[in-house]
């Protein structure tokens, strides 16, 4: 997997869903999430947790969810899907406003529709290691 920055990607529409994938916030979080996410422009927001870590990102956006995972973790992620790049920094700006400590971020790309949700988010745990660490990272 190749790193690219947000705000270089050019990912086409992979799904036709406007919305954003919130992984384990809480409650108030997901509020202010929700808010941040009107402010922007994003009005739909699909929220879900570790439980549902073996769901793929597509059936997420189908809203064909199982909460059958007993693989617990506790990172935060933000998932973006057909979503235009103002928006998306707009978005992680805010929440950087709001003092919400930047999450696991990603955008939906051909490859990572058919990945279960725990594979996304330990490749993305992974890459922020990897980037922390000025290492490179071949998955």
């Amino acid at each position: 997997m190749s790193f690219e920055k947000l705000n270089q990607s050019s990912i086409s529409n992979i799904h036709d869903r406007d919305c954003i994938i919130v992984v384990n916030f809480n409650k108030k979080e997901c509020n202010m999430i929700k808010n941040i996410g009107r402010l922007v422009g994003i009005k739909d927001c699909i929220f879900v947790d570790s439980k549902n870590g073996k769901t793929t990102i597509n059936n997420i956006l189908e809203n064909n969810i199982s909460n059958d995972n007993e693989d617990i973790w506790t990172n935060k992620a933000i998932i973006f899907n057909n979503i235009n790049q103002l928006k998306i920094n707009g978005f992680l700006d805010s929440l950087k406003k709001m003092k919400i400590a930047r999450p696991l971020s990603a955008v939906v790309t051909d490859t990572t529709i058919n990945w279960t949700l725990n594979k996304l988010v330990y490749n993305l745990i992974q890459e922020r290691q990897a980037l922390k660490s000025g290492q490179t990272l071949n998955h």
